[in-house]
């Protein structure tokens, strides 16, 4: 009976008290050391709370009325640093993948999955203890919906926050009201190869006030926000920080990238800085027919035990014009790819002759036969190749070098299935596809670009 009414007593106070946060419970709790209890399984369903032989030091890290941090000295030598879930109004602290509630006198260490439950693991306390570990564990679910009810305005609370010290933070460091005599581009790495597909080239911004002082963006060790600035690149990626190269030769007309900044507060400040190409990154282009175990994607099938056939590559007209940089007044290569089987441009780019340039339009390789089953002992057949896809090549008389690798094999069939027992056949294995033809010629290109 005693222990009814002290079960209703702890209910009664985590009702009278639901509503208060974390940051109200902890104003009556100060750091010390607490006594511990942790939890042991006895059986399958069946678990004790037992009692640590040394306390652990807790500490409360306060401003104010809210507890910023909880310090738990795990084993007396182990720093755990637990924070508020919402500072306003937190419903718990956590640490790695734990949360530590205080609730009526207690402290409670414990795990929290999706479905809202808690695993109590230990419990901090400077009395002793007298609840179980089941009713812990509901106490302490309840009293987290009940917290996590009232948060909402807290979280719009602490979104307003960060949102006014962040913007309190860009206009300390912004160019805004401040006397600006230029801004200049800096490259933070050199690249050694500017071509379609190099690596990014990072950059920041720096301005140079009419005392003297320079501020700069953070990659360049300063603060100016970003945000200070409309970007106007040109022949690579519109982004801070770092930009690529465009992958379309199209864009790029002056076999050259421009990066420009311009100042939102002071119009007439602009930064530009030109990079002239390089295209001398070898190049990979892929039109290879699909594998037949991607058949479904691309028509209706009804699976068998025999394996899918593979799809023919795809096939390809390749114009080549040779060129000189607009820069420097090295020979480039302009080359434009056309899938004449789907009737769409495939790419567009500028190399140096001897920079090499591998196409692949090979067939795909056919799917595997299933194994033998029962009722149907059999393997089954391996799918077929795709045959290799077509390629013609047209040279513009002006090239005199071209590294270019042209590969449409056709793909290798699939294995035959193993037979379910040793009397049954292994199913056949997939015919390799035909190798698909290629045909060069010379005569003026006209390309679109």
């Amino acid at each position: 009976m005693k222990r009814i009414l002290l079960i209703i007593v702890v209910l009664f106070t985590l009702i009278a008290s639901a509503q208060q946060n974390q940051n109200e419970i902890l104003a009556n709790y100060n750091s010390g050391k607490y006594t511990v209890y942790k939890v042991k399984k006895v059986s399958y369903g069946k678990y004790k709370m037992i009692k640590v032989k040394k306390q652990w030091p807790i500490q409360f890290s306060k401003t104010g009325d809210k507890t910023s941090t909880v310090l738990v000295k795990r084993a007396g030598i182990l720093d755990e640093t637990f924070k508020p879930d919402v500072p306003g109004h937190p419903a718990y602290f956590s640490f790695s993948t734990y949360r530590l509630t205080f609730i009526d006198g207690i402290g409670v260490y414990y795990s929290w999955n999706g479905k809202e439950q808690a695993t109590t693991k230990y419990v901090f306390t400077k009395g002793g203890l007298n609840i179980n570990y089941k009713e812990l564990n509901k106490i302490v679910e309840n009293y987290s919906k009940a917290v996590f009810k009232n948060q909402t305005n807290a979280r719009a609370e602490v979104k307003e926050q960060k949102s006014a010290i962040a913007e309190a933070e860009r206009k300390k460091n912004s160019l805004q009201n401040r006397e600006v005599s230029k801004i200049e581009i800096q490259l933070v790495n050199t690249p050694n190869k500017v071509a379609h597909f190099s690596e990014a080239i990072k950059y920041g911004v720096v301005a140079i006030l009419k005392d003297g002082s320079k501020l700069s963006t953070e990659n360049l060790g300063g603060k100016i926000p970003w945000s200070d600035f409309i970007l106007k690149n040109k022949g690579c990626s519109n982004t801070i920080d770092e930009v690529r190269i465009d992958e379309d030769a199209k864009t790029l007309k002056e076999d050259r990238i421009t990066l420009q900044a311009i100042s939102k507060f002071h119009k007439t400040l602009k930064a530009t800085k030109h990079i002239n190409t390089t295209n001398n990154l070898s190049i990979q282009v892929n039109q290879t027919g699909f594998w037949g175990h991607e058949r479904h994607k691309y028509v209706t099938v009804f699976q068998g035990q025999n394996g899918q056939h593979a799809g023919r590559g795809d096939n390809l007209t390749i114009k080549v014009k040779t060129v000189s940089h607009k820069q420097t007044g090295v020979k480039l290569n302009k080359i434009e790819i056309f899938n004449t089987t789907k009737n769409k441009l495939v790419v567009r780019y500028k190399l140096t002759p001897n920079t090499k340039l591998i196409v692949n339009n090979n067939g795909g390789q056919g799917m595997n036969g299933f194994e033998g089953r029962k009722g149907s002992p059999n393997g089954g057949n391996g799918g077929n190749g795709g045959a290799g896809g077509n390629i013609l090549l047209i040279k513009d008389p002006s090239v005199t070098k071209l590294n270019i690798v042209l590969n449409n094999a056709g793909g290798a069939g699939g294995k035959g299935g193993a037979p379910k027992y040793s009397y049954a056949s292994r199913g056949r294995n997939g015919v390799r596809g035909d190798k698909g033809r290629i045909n060069k010629q010379v005569k003026a290109v006209k390309l679109s670009f």
